[in-house]
Order: structure tokens, then C-alpha cells, then sequence
């Protein structure tokens, strides 16, 4: 049964493995692809102009951010990475994570944040609904084709391919801990059935050498 369980997890972590040698591969190209767009744009660009860092706004915001969540199934609690919009992320706790005091707390903070004055109001409303800039309007109006085919490479990237990578590497490494539980925990039922199987046989020749010298001493008599 023990075996059973562990050419299981085996088996998974061999397909997690040719998933994650299938990523590395595609990013490799997604970026092979976005130096060669960007090598494209400079070539065709006007005289004296290069897209690169020199033309980067200092006021960036970023447009995506990192997702984490933890399954709790089977008790492993491996985390789980994506990518979601900056701009409709939503900031708010899920509803079974709100008891009767959280609800109090917000009722709460609420009702003092009533008593603010409206023009912070206003203003803290107006830099929640503020969006970030397209970075393709750092380099102007009309970015060139091969520009807009790097960004959108690059997002690819970022949205797809870098979060799974990273959430198979997390499950490749749980499961290598528990193939070596697994194993430890076969070793040891290993070595408690060899202690019994020892035992047993030590308990019969003790018995035979009884048996042997009563028919001794019967036959002496």
C-alpha cells in the first residue's frame, strides 16, 4: 500500500516535471521574442531615438499585481500564484472571513469616516479611481507594431506563464517532501516487521530447545 502511495506521488511529480520543463521553454521564447520586437522597434526608429529605460516615467504605476492564495486541501497548503488587474482588484475580505466584531469594527470605522471632511473625501476617491498609464505612452501616441508586439509578449508572460512556472515549482517541492516521507514512513513499518519477524523466530527455537530438553531428561529418566 505504502509503494502504491508512492509511485502515486511519483507520478505526479513526473507530470508537474514535463509541465514545468514545457514553461520554461515557452518563456524562453516569450522573451527571445520581446528582445527581438524591441531590437525590431530601434532598427526602424527615427534617427537618434532608442526605446529604453531613458524614456521610463518616473511616476509608473503597476498595472498588475501578484495573487497568492493557499489551497488547504489535503492538508498541504501549497500556494497558488496569478496575476490580476491593479484596477478592478478588489481589497475586501471574502465573507466567511468576516465574524459579528469585524462587522462591528467596520460598522465602526464607518461611522468616523463620515465625520471626514468632504474634500478629503473627494480626493481619496479620486486617487482610488486613478488607472495606470499605458507604458506604451512613454514612447508616444504611435508606438510602433513591433514595440506592441513586445508588451504584449512581455504580458503574456507575466499573466500566464511566470505564475503557473512558480505555482508548479511549489507543488514539485511539496511533493518531493512527501515522497520522502513516504519512504521514511515505509522504512520504518520495514524494519518494525523485520524486529517482529526476528522475535518470532527467536521465540521458536527457544521453544524447540525446551521441547528438546524435556525429551532429554524423559529419556535419561
Amino acid at each position: 500500500m505504502d509503494q502504491d502511495h508512492i509511485d502515486s506521488l511519483l507520478e505526479r511529480y513526473l507530470a508537474l516535471l514535463d509541465e514545468y520543463t514545457r514553461l520554461r521553454d515557452r518563456l524562453s521564447r516569450l522573451q527571445s521574442g520581446v528582445h527581438q520586437n524591441i531590437a525590431r522597434a530601434n532598427f526602424s526608429a527615427e534617427r537618434g531615438l532608442r526605446y529604453g529605460q531613458d524614456q521610463y516615467d518616473g511616476r509608473m504605476r503597476a498595472s498588475r499585481v501578484l495573487d497568492i492564495r493557499v489551497e488547504q486541501q489535503q492538508g498541504t497548503g501549497v500556494p497558488s500564484f496569478g496575476v490580476v488587474d491593479a484596477t478592478t482588484t478588489a481589497r475586501t475580505p471574502d465573507d466567511g472571513d468576516v465574524d459579528s466584531g469585524s462587522e462591528e469594527e467596520e460598522e465602526a470605522e464607518a461611522e468616523e469616516g463620515r465625520k471626514d471632511d468632504s474634500g478629503e473625501e473627494e480626493k481619496e476617491k479620486d486617487e482610488s479611481v486613478t488607472k495606470p498609464v499605458d507604458p506604451l505612452r512613454w514612447f508616444g501616441l504611435l508606438a510602433p507594431m513591433p514595440l506592441r508586439n513586445a508588451q504584449g509578449l512581455s504580458a503574456e508572460a507575466v499573466e500566464q506563464v511566470i505564475p503557473r512556472l512558480v505555482t508548479v515549482d511549489a507543488e514539485m517541492r511539496n511533493l518531493e517532501i512527501e515522497v520522502r516521507r513516504a519512504r521514511k514512513k515505509r522504512s520504518k513499518a520495514a524494519q518494525q516487521q523485520n524486529k517482529a519477524g526476528a522475535a518470532a523466530a527467536a521465540d521458536s527455537v527457544s521453544a524447540g530447545e525446551q521441547v528438546s530438553h524435556t525429551t532429554t531428561q524423559v529419556e535419561a529418566s
